[in-house]
């Protein structure tokens, strides 16, 4: 199976960082998927709740405490799916609009893979180190790659 450059690499004993191929990073997006569109939407609901708690600070405190209670809830909830998505070894970039790095090594480069809820499979990346606004396709970084190599 093509790895399309990336190497897989277990981490060292000493690091937490698991290092993703193309391919692997595919195959984990059939969990990283629900978890990420499970964090978007929670992530929604708890702008919601947060704007109708502080729309709420002249009315009667049960009706407080019930919304209070529910966003505590829903903090919970998010951060859980947060520790699932670092016992996979990703690193959610963006809430609101379910942004994914997964760490990758291109022929020894730190980069990492980029993929954001909608998208149908990992199709970027940026340099390790780099925000989302540097994405670029996969095929700009095969094309440098073949460049090196002449």
């Amino acid at each position: 199976m093509k790895d399309n450059g990336c190497r897989v690499q277990e981490p060292a004993a000493n690091s937490r960082t698991r290092y993703f191929s193309v391919d692997e990073a595919n195959r984990a997006l059939v969990l990283v998927r629900r978890i990420v569109a499970d964090i978007v939407g929670g992530y929604r609901r708890l702008m919601d709740l947060q704007e109708a708690l502080e729309a709420m600070q002249s009315q009667p405190r049960p009706a407080c405490e019930e919304v209070r209670a529910e966003l505590i809830g829903m903090v919970e909830r998010l951060q859980d799916c947060l520790a699932e998505l670092e016992e996979v070894g990703v690193e959610l970039k963006d809430w609101a609009i379910g942004l994914v790095d997964f760490p990758c090594l291109w022929h020894g480069r730190a980069v990492n893979l980029s993929w954001q809820h909608g998208e149908p499979r990992v199709s970027f990346w940026h340099e390790a180190g780099d925000g989302a606004a540097t994405r670029m396709p996969l095929a700009n970084l095969l094309l440098e790659e073949m460049a090196v190599a002449k």
